[in-house]
């Protein structure tokens, strides 16, 4: 369930209001979930980099999202990126990795060492999605981690960035690339109550495609209306 848009070689500086935030309790407080097939899973956010993962965790996650892109079929780069590039990449704002739980309630923490390709389902980030005084609004983007597939990943890790980025101080997201073929990823945002808000057709050369497939803009208020009847 991708959205990434910006060139992975350069980085939107976080607002201090981001920075704040990213010291908020509440912010480091993983959250609980299930999957579809009741597996009980614990959502982490990482909010002090790339550095504060167990490095295994790290080459794991690397390893995963190098593959996504070999496929060729949801996101837009071509080559994948080096060990450390990608660290800071996914992790040097805002991260959040869903594990599952374990009998023992272990958590997670930079010396953890778990079977990452059987508990670790996936994983997203948060970023702005524009400089300045655009800052507000939001980018991410999502991995669901391959033994992980057809669990309900996508919609746990959808639930849990909503919970995520207006604690971060966002107030709009958008996602900038979500490939029309890539059905199973549309139908999760439109379930959580994002719409399409543009189109940019002909955008992406993909492998599972013969054609040249338009590119969804997705977006969602993240600010809670007032809809009490005030007459």
């Amino acid at each position: 369930m991708p959205s990434i848009l910006e060139d992975p070689t350069t980085k939107i500086a976080p607002s201090e209001s981001l920075l704040l935030s990213l010291k908020s309790p509440s912010l480091n407080t993983p959250v609980k979930s299930t999957t579809k097939t009741d597996e009980n899973v614990t959502l982490y956010p990482i909010t002090n980099g790339p550095s504060s993962l167990p490095p295994s965790l790290l080459k794991f996650l690397h390893s995963e999202f190098s593959a996504e892109i070999e496929r060729g079929c949801t996101y837009p780069m071509e080559t994948p990126m080096k060990l450390e590039a990608f660290g800071e990449y996914w992790f040097g704002m805002f991260g959040v990795v869903a594990l599952l739980d374990k009998p023992d309630g272990e958590g997670l923490s930079a010396e953890s060492e778990r079977d990452w390709e059987k508990e670790c389902l996936g994983t997203f980030y948060v970023k702005p999605n524009y400089p300045g005084r655009c800052s507000h609004v939001c980018n991410a983007g999502f991995l669901t981690t391959n033994a992980a597939r057809n669990q309900g990943v996508g919609m746990v890790m959808g639930k849990a960035y909503l919970h995520f980025a207006p604690l971060l101080g966002y107030k709009y997201s958008v996602f900038n690339l979500v490939f029309e073929n890539n059905v199973a990823s549309v139908k999760i945002w439109e379930r959580l109550g994002f719409s399409v808000i543009g189109r940019v057709p002909g955008a992406a050369r993909l492998a599972n495609s013969e054609a040249l497939v338009d590119a969804l803009i997705i977006g969602k208020d993240l600010v809670e209306k007032d809809v009490t009847n005030k007459a």
